[in-house]
């Protein structure tokens, strides 16, 4: 029940970051800031009639990708628990969900320093990840090494102790060794991961 009670949670911070970017941030101002050079007027009002539209799909893929995301992590402990036999009666579900928080306060992190920190003109800049490497290869490297980049960020960094910290308390072992179990079990996963994004970024980039 408290799992259920922590997805929940979650979720709820999701919509409202979602909901506050689309009200506030993600203007009609900034499409056609950020497309007048490529199409006409009616165009890009036709594009920002058609995103609104699908702004409800937002809302309906934050339960299934919270817990996709929940399972990938899983997954690689669960995995990693049976190869190494160590760890192998964690409750890494549990462990797994409320790690998730991570992501959610970073969620919360990029909304502030977005609204309070940089003057946001064109929708190129909010795909920016501002805690990540991203921030300082934007502009350098070619668009298919974004989400690697990307994933390079202080959050996703924070996720990994959090795991190893939870598993702790979970088996009541030292940290050093639940870090080091974590980073031989879900950092290969999350490489590989990446490896096939950017791939499939390069077969598919226009």
């Amino acid at each position: 029940m408290r799992n259920l009670h922590v997805l929940i949670g979650i979720c709820l911070v999701y919509c409202l970051v979602i909901f506050y970017h689309e009200k506030f941030i993600l203007t009609d101002a900034m499409y056609y800031t950020s497309f007048y050079k490529k199409f006409s007027e009616q165009q890009i009002l036709n594009m920002i009639n058609s995103d609104k539209r699908w702004n409800i799909v937002a809302y309906l893929f934050i339960i299934p990708v919270v817990i996709i995301r929940a399972v990938f992590s899983w997954v690689c402990l669960k995995s990693g628990s049976f190869i190494t036999e160590r760890f192998t009666e964690a409750a890494f579900w549990k462990i797994c969900i409320q790690a998730e928080i991570v992501f959610a306060i970073g969620a919360v992190a990029g909304l502030l320093y977005t609204e309070f920190f940089v003057d946001v003109e064109t929708l190129e800049q909010l795909s920016i990840n501002p805690f990540s490497l991203q921030i300082f290869t934007a502009d350098s490297m070619p668009k298919w090494s974004s989400y690697f980049f990307n994933t390079l960020n202080i959050f996703e960094i924070g996720y990994v102790f959090v795991l190893a910290y939870l598993i702790a308390e979970e088996t009541k072992s030292k940290v050093l060794p639940t870090l080091k179990f974590v980073a031989s079990t879900y950092l290969p996963g999350l490489a590989l991961w990446v490896m096939l994004v950017s791939y499939l970024s390069v077969v598919f980039q226009p």
